[in-house]
């Protein structure tokens, strides 16, 4: 099937362009294999076929393509479909515009395949109407994945059983005692314990936030949609939060570089061992070494389970959406659901994942329960498989306030700004969540 994905998109690509216009043109983020792009062009293919609709298809980093998706909503000139990281395109905003269309016919019965967590996260109002309705489709899933260099450890005299279960003292072991150890067994001082982003611009910035919010209990909307971010404990736990967050810089125990990384900063870092563990969203730091460092990604990088919170309570792990939407002003809204429906109905998303391998979990729990997941043999997926089955999650603002503005909080990057303060401006902590509430705030009343 890999095989047959790969010469098709190659046939595609040596096939000369027909003059004939688009009959839907889909943006999408550039996966990180070919095989996953072949994957959606041999879906797109069969489309074609089925319809004698023509699609085009344009893949694009992630920046570019939410630069590209923004201004060209800006302009009423969209594409039909889109698909990006939760993070990064404001579809709640859109949805609230009634920019979007309504997806629920499109899915009809295949729903109950869907996480009902995933299809509440798509589930958002327009405010021109009144109702709510599924403004995006659950492409994907993400959890938070602690990765370590086993081997790093082994040198310095350390075993993955070493690493501690608490909060605290789990941080503090890899500043003052991997970081130190490492450095003394390899002869370089160029190692840090941690790869953390401290940029004001990168996605991961937020996303390792959120998972120090959880961890410190600092939530400021609560779960059944209350703001509560002026309440004297939350504040003082946002300011708790953001300290630690930042401290792991201040002491030296995150590359310098870190304060311009963007979404792939953490990826290189690990990858060239110059940090011993990071966090990461995907699994694709591991998907790297499986294609080019076999022996990395079977014995010597290890995937482990996070701490417990603060407080000793079991810690929600940040979870995040990957989503496609169609856009009215496309000029073919009904050629894009029908497309939508034909990638869940007829088995093209299920598809798709295969291909994009263990970029994203799949938003459907048959498809996580399945062997290419459990295998207790593979040192990465299973154990992010059963953390995202069994731990609690991290819940959305957005969904639970029903706010749409929320998520503006999050395209803004209002508080990898506050990092970015802290770490590059001086500010202290206080400070710095003073500012990102007062904007809170602000985003909120406009």
């Amino acid at each position: 099937m890999r095989v047959r994905a790969v010469v098709l998109a190659a046939a595609l690509v040596l096939a000369p362009l027909s003059a004939q216009a688009a009959d839907l043109v889909v943006w999408w983020i550039k996966g990180y294999s070919h095989e996953e792009d072949a994957a959606l062009e041999e879906a797109a293919a069969a489309f074609e076929r089925k319809t004698g609709q023509r699609v085009e298809i344009a893949f694009y980093p992630e920046a570019d393509l939410m630069r590209r998706t923004v201004a060209a909503v800006e302009t009423g000139t969209p594409p039909d479909i889109a698909f990006s990281f939760d993070i990064e395109l404001p579809y709640g905003e859109w949805a609230h515009e009634g920019r979007l269309a309504d997806l629920s016919d499109a899915i009809g019965p295949s729903a109950d395949q869907f996480d009902k967590d995933a299809l509440e996260r798509a589930t958002l109002l327009d405010g021109t109407t009144g109702k709510r309705g599924l403004y995006a489709l659950p492409m994907g899933r993400g959890t938070n994945h602690l990765h370590v260099w086993a081997s790093l450890l082994e040198r310095a005299g350390l075993t993955l059983a070493d690493i501690p279960k608490d909060w605290g003292p789990f941080w503090a072991f890899w500043c003052d005692t991997v970081q130190p150890a490492v450095r003394k067994a390899t002869e370089r001082d160029d190692v840090c314990g941690v790869g953390l982003a401290m940029s004001a611009a990168a996605g991961d910035t937020a996303y390792q936030f959120w998972q120090f919010v959880s961890a410190y209990e600092a939530d400021y909307v609560s779960r059944d949609g209350r703001l509560v971010i002026d309440r004297p404990e939350v504040r003082s736990r946002l300011v708790g939060a953001l300290d630690g967050y930042t401290a792991l810089y201040r002491k030296g125990c995150v590359p310098p570089d870190a304060v311009g990384w963007d979404d792939g900063g953490n990826n290189r870092a690990f990858l060239a061992q110059t940090v011993v563990m990071t966090p990461n969203l995907s699994l694709s730091i591991p998907g790297e070494l499986r294609a080019t460092r076999p022996e990395d990604y079977a014995r010597n990088a290890a995937t482990i389970e996070w701490p417990s919170g603060v407080y000793g309570q079991p810690l929600a792990i940040q979870t995040s959406w990957n989503a496609a939407a169609v856009f009215r002003a496309g000029g073919h809204e009904a050629t894009a659901t029908a497309f939508v429906h034909f990638l869940v109905a007829e088995g093209w998303l299920a598809h798709w994942l295969d291909f994009a391998g263990d970029r994203f979990l799949p938003p459907m729990p048959a498809l996580l329960e399945q062997p290419f997941w459990l295998n207790p043999g593979d040192p990465h997926r299973m154990v992010s498989a059963i953390q995202f089955l069994t731990r609690p999650r991290r819940y959305a603002y957005e969904a639970a306030s029903g706010d749409w503005r929320h998520g503006r909080v999050d395209t803004e990057r209002v508080w990898p700004k506050a990092v970015h303060r802290v770490v590059v401006d001086g500010l202290t902590p206080t400070q710095a969540v003073d500012e990102a509430v007062a904007r809170v705030h602000q985003i909120l009343s406009e």
